[in-house]
């Protein structure tokens, strides 16, 4: 199609061509090929998606216009709003109230979900097959790693097992010792960060990099969806998906930055760098904009210079830390319970972990909370376990299609334990050596804390002169005064070692790097361990950023990963506007708003994700049965026979006529609603049973169930006419609510029974749980659709009838004529 030909060209509706991913809007521009080591056949596939090009740029507007409004919306409303702060926690706690058992249940479907395709496909790759990786082992993990949890391992990695000593559903029953309590703190931090904070990742990266690489769609998230949306993946809801995404990227980027802003606050501050009398949210706010205008450099660069470089850079310097503070430390010990840890969390954090929702615990006073007190305060859960199910699904969207990006040409196998399996094993090491040596000096504090006032009469009696939290090791033996051995040191130059002050929790990690000050050798190295942390905090700081701006660019400009670079410093700087908006929206509780903001807007993109298991099972079974590594035509992953109207289609077309300003494309086929298509909705989203009853005769030829289906209509149309008003008796009484949702739902099975029914007799793929998706939410939709494949059915008859004489085929038509004609006239 050339560009001369088409009025929609620079405005709304180009063409987005594919090529290996690289989009141009006319055909008559040259087309851009990409050379592997192996020959391989570049392909060019046109998309209908919308796109639009001003100068240098070209982006797809409706998702920018989603990003921005969203997200500069949010900035503004917590810039400029005193309640911002409370309105976003209001939302948080809605939002934990009711869902918080889908944010836990969604993970272990996930989890298991990838194990079963690493089994049963894992030989499938994500290209050619005698293409080679373009990254080596080493940079791609430290790339994926530095994207996916960098940030967070600096933030918690001494503070959340400290955090977990107390306060939890273990600690509060009251009868275990402090080893199984130090254990347990463990044991949920690794459940956090193990198979849980990957299982959103990979579930994007999968369906992602499968349709990119395999089938030639773009890398988008809306392209995981194609096997269920079809056409429509390209129209608006597909821009509502990436536009969504978009929020959901920069979302949970600026948690994961905000925590970091927090966690250097502390830092440069601890250094002395900063004076104490400093504001927070000034020294905070600068630190944003430093770390943006790096990362916006990184990102301008380019993914092979900037990120690459930077991700090796942070892992590498992330290891040097890990490895010193092993050797510094008791060693043995660290050891000891990395083997105890990984035992713990295969029995608990794999089977037993992902499906404890604190049911009992959630229960506010007044609801029926435990009358012994033995129980953890009712927002643990919203606390903890669900913001990190919400936090790692918000950072799945761009941490997934980055690893899409990085995963080409590699077996789906090699990626899932790349992903999956190496990041576990990481982790908890990490959290063994690390968290295990916060907990151990802040048992040596409490020891310390227990032996002054014992012997001393002062529990104070070696507490630092500089905290109150932390005591001052003694380099020598400790004796009472009769002599007797109090205290051995077996650690010398250890000191002072702290205990947990949850009101400066950002302050734990540096705690632990200035107790190896070996004091009287004039070699401390706190200072030196807690700059360095610092360093390796900016750039796992920058890598995050940078990597979320380039996925934004991508998803706004339909996949594309040529971008001019003025994109992406514009959503760069995006990024370090929500951040800081956020952190000054929360104040005081900083770290509460970044919380908040995770939750809530995480919310919509859990249910994606679980729905991209099945296009994953669909894109892995087509794969299977045709060549993998060609170019596999997408339409294979679309049923052979399916409704001739898409659920989604008919009334809700309208918003594709007025997003594409009323020049659909024609190969979207959504043309504005027909007159029939609109009496019809209106017919059956107000009197449904009339059509139930004319679609029961029209199926039931004979009349063999002709009783049966006058019940079933009967039925549906009391429980119709029943559940309106009974919701809005729910007004008055909130007890009736329960009794329309059964009404509701009643009439769901029926009609899920009726489309079952009609889909097996029609050949019509489908599958029970897409039936009462659309027999409930949708049902107006769901009837019209039954109708009008009658409709055509009968038209195409009619036709064959009047080519060959077909006795048989006269009465069949004749038969269905007179149902549609009763259906007409209904």
């Amino acid at each position: 199609m050339s560009g001369k030909d088409d009025p929609m060209e620079n405005t709304v509706g180009g063409v987005a061509t594919i090529e290996d991913n690289q989009f141009v809007v006319d055909d008559e521009q040259p087309m851009i090929e990409e050379e592997d080591d192996a020959a391989v056949t570049t392909s060019k596939r046109n998309f209908p998606l919308r796109e639009t090009t001003i100068g240098p740029l070209k982006f797809n507007w409706l998702v920018s216009v989603i990003g921005i409004g969203v997200l500069w919306g949010i900035a503004i409303f917590c810039m400029s709003s005193e309640n911002a702060g409370a309105e976003l926690r209001r939302w948080y706690d809605t939002t934990i109230l009711y869902f918080s058992w889908f944010y836990i249940v969604g993970n272990p479907i996930m989890t298991f979900f990838i194990f079963w395709v690493a089994y049963r496909y894992g030989n499938l790759k994500l290209g050619p097959k005698d293409a080679e990786p373009e990254f080596s082992n080493v940079a791609y993990f430290a790339m994926l790693f530095s994207a996916g949890v960098g940030v967070g391992l600096f933030f918690f990695g001494v503070s959340e097992p400290l955090f977990h000593q107390s306060g939890n559903y273990f600690t509060e029953r009251g009868y275990h010792s402090q080893n199984e309590i130090d254990q347990w703190a463990l044991v949920i931090t690794m459940y956090h960060w193990g198979f849980a904070a990957w299982s959103p990742y990979l579930m994007v990266a999968i369906s992602g990099g499968l349709g990119a690489y395999c089938f030639g769609l773009p890398l988008t998230v809306r392209s995981t969806f194609f096997p269920i949306l079809g056409k429509y993946t390209w129209g608006w809801i597909g821009d509502l998906i990436d536009g969504w995404s978009i929020v959901m990227t920069v979302t949970g980027v600026c948690t994961s930055l905000g925590l970091g802003v927090i966690q250097m606050n502390t830092g440069i501050r601890s250094l002395g760098w900063v004076s104490e009398s400093a504001n927070d949210t000034t020294v905070n706010t600068a630190i944003i904009w430093v770390i943006t205008a790096f990362a916006t450099l990184s990102v301008v660069s380019g993914l092979e210079k900037g990120i690459k470089i930077l991700s090796i850079t942070g892992f590498s310097l992330g290891c040097l830390i890990l490895f010193l503070c092993f050797v510094m430390e008791k060693s043995y010990y660290q050891l000891n319970l990395l083997v105890q840890s990984t035992g713990y969390y295969l029995q608990w954090g794999i089977f037993q972990l992902p499906f404890f929702t604190d049911a009992f615990g959630s229960l506010k006073e007044g609801e029926g909370r435990a009358v012994d007190g033995k129980t953890a305060p009712a927002q643990w859960m919203g606390w903890w376990t669900v913001f990190y199910m919400a936090w790692w699904v918000a950072w799945s969207c761009f941490v997934g299609l980055f690893i899409a990006r990085i995963s080409k040409n590699r077996t789906l196998r090699s990626v899932i334990v790349g992903v999956f399996i190496g990041p576990t094993i990481y982790s908890i090491i990490w959290f063994s050596f690390i968290g295990g040596i916060g907990l151990r000096q802040e048992r040596q504090a409490r020891e310390l804390e227990v032996i002054g006032d014992v012997h001393f009469d002062d529990p104070s009696y070696f507490a630092s002169s500089e905290n109150p939290f932390c005591y001052d090791v003694p380099q020598e033996d400790v004796y009472n005064q009769t002599g007797g051995l109090l205290f051995t040191n077996t650690l010398p130059g250890i000191t002072p070692v702290c205990q947990f002050d949850s009101s400066q929790s950002t302050m734990a990690w540096f705690n632990v790097m200035n107790s190896f000050s070996y004091p009287g050798t004039g070699a401390s190295f706190g200072p030196f361990l807690s700059g360095l942390s610092l360093f390796t905090l900016a750039i796992y700081f920058i890598t995050s950023s940078d990597s979320g701006s380039l996925v934004v660019d991508i998803l706004s400009t339909n996949g594309a990963e040529d971008h001019h670079w003025l994109q992406r410093v514009f959503w760069a700087v995006t990024e370090g506007a929500v951040a800081t908006s956020i952190l000054v929206a929360g104040g005081s509780d900083a770290l509460g708003a970044l919380q908040a903001a995770s939750i809530v807007f995480g919310l919509p993109f859990n249910f994606f994700i679980v729905c991209m298991c099945y296009s994953v099972y669909l894109m892995c079974d087509t794969l299977e049965k045709h060549e993998s590594g060609k170019d596999v035509d997408p339409n294979l992953l679309l049923p052979k026979k399916t409704w001739g109207f898409p659920i989604f289609g008919g009334i809700f077309n309208i918003f594709e006529y007025i997003f594409s300003f009323g020049m659909v494309h024609k190969d979207l086929e959504m043309s504005f609603p027909t007159k029939e298509q609109t009496i019809g909705f209106a017919k059956n989203l107000l009197l449904p049973f009339l059509s139930i009853h004319s679609i029961y005769s029209a199926i039931d030829l004979k009349g063999l169930h002709k009783l049966s289906n006058v019940l079933a209509t009967i039925t549906y149309a009391l429980s119709h006419c029943a559940w309106i008003a009974l919701f809005i008796c729910g007004t008055v009484n909130y007890g009736f609510v329960a009794f329309g949702w059964a009404a509701f739902f009643l009439n769901a099975c029926i009609l899920t029974s009726l489309r079952m029914d009609f889909r097996t007799k029609h050949g019509i793929v489908g599958n029970i749980f897409g039936d009462f998706i659309a027999s409930s939410f949708l049902y107006p939709q769901a009837l019209l659709q039954m109708e009008l494949h009658l409709a055509e059915g009968a038209a195409t008859d009619t036709h064959e009838i009047s080519m060959h004489a077909d006795g048989e085929r006269v009465t069949h038509a004749d038969g269905e004529s007179k149902a549609l004609k009763h259906c007409h006239q209904a």
